[in-house]
């Protein structure tokens, strides 16, 4: 479950914001005192679970990527799900459509830049 702030409190000055826990995806026998809880929020279709069939998916994607000049990115277009693969995604696209990749002088990065672009098949 994910445990999101109540209605009124993102309008809120910062200074003015209660302190706040946001949890994902309780393990087994674990809790959270339902007293403390300030309002609930589904977010299932956020993440992708890691399944093998949403492996397939993703991995079928490169038979349409840059079709018609689309691409895809996102954390469904990447095996590990996951904010820094999915700002990746965003960059291998960017990079298939020309802009630069930023990152020329890390070389693990431009590594890791290159395995998911072959991976998405751009």
């Amino acid at each position: 479950g994910v445990q999101t702030p109540g209605p009124g409190v993102y309008d809120l000055p910062l200074d003015e914001k209660p302190v706040m826990l946001i949890s994902h995806a309780l393990g087994e026998g674990k809790f959270i005192d339902e007293k403390l809880v300030v309002g609930t929020a589904n977010h299932a279709r956020a993440h992708p679970l890691y399944s093998g069939w949403n492996v397939m998916a993703m991995l079928s994607l490169r038979l349409v990527q840059g079709r018609d000049g689309i691409y895809y990115c996102s954390n469904w277009t990447t095996p590990g799900n996951c904010h820094d693969m999915s700002f990746l995604s965003g960059l291998v696209c960017a990079h298939a459509i020309g802009a630069k990749y930023p990152f020329e002088e890390d070389g693990e990065a431009k590594k890791d830049f290159h395995r998911l672009r072959d991976l998405m098949g751009i």
